[in-house]
């Protein structure tokens, strides 16, 4: 793991748990955190997607509903350009080919389920409210998104409410 130092992204220093869920990410492992609201689990996804930007990587960021969806998609847009974000909802496609797509994760499952070409150089997909893991109604897809996941993929969980994590 690489040596922790001093981190600042954006107008933010970042904390202990924002730095070592980074270098694990940029190590090549997947991470799942799990802290309170209003902590900071965010900036750890926004870190790897300026990141991956930078490296000319892909990334997806999956959240559990379309509002939530076109909120990131809206934010992301501005603070990397119209030319590197896209969103796949049901009734939307813009940018299938940019270097962030942003979309729900039964829209992440059924593409991993059709090969589709937005999964090539795909580096990172981000788990929004992973929680929904334990949902009875709809967390088979969530399981279903992480066990097709191509093996090199890597993901990054987010969560307050993960039981037991």
């Amino acid at each position: 793991m690489r040596a922790r130092s001093e981190i600042k992204f954006g107008n933010y220093l970042l904390d202990d748990f924002q730095k070592e869920a980074i270098d694990y990410l940029l190590d090549g492992y997947s991470v799942l955190v799990s802290a309170p609201t209003g902590v900071g689990k965010t900036l750890i996804a926004d870190y790897l997607i300026a990141q991956a930007i930078k490296e000319g990587k892909r990334v997806i960021y999956t959240a559990p509903i379309k509002a939530l969806s076109n909120q990131k998609y809206k934010e992301f847009k501005e603070w990397h350009g119209e030319e590197k974000v896209g969103i796949i909802t049901g009734d939307v496609v813009i940018n299938s080919e940019a270097d962030v797509l942003i979309m729900t994760t039964e829209i992440f499952r059924n593409m991993l389920q059709q090969e589709k070409e937005e999964l090539i150089g795909l580096s990172h997909v981000i788990f929004d409210e992973i929680h929904y893991l334990s949902d009875e109604s709809r967390g088979t897809v969530w399981e279903e998104s992480i066990i097709f996941m191509p093996p090199e993929v890597r993901l990054l969980g987010l969560s307050a409410t993960i039981p037991n994590a």
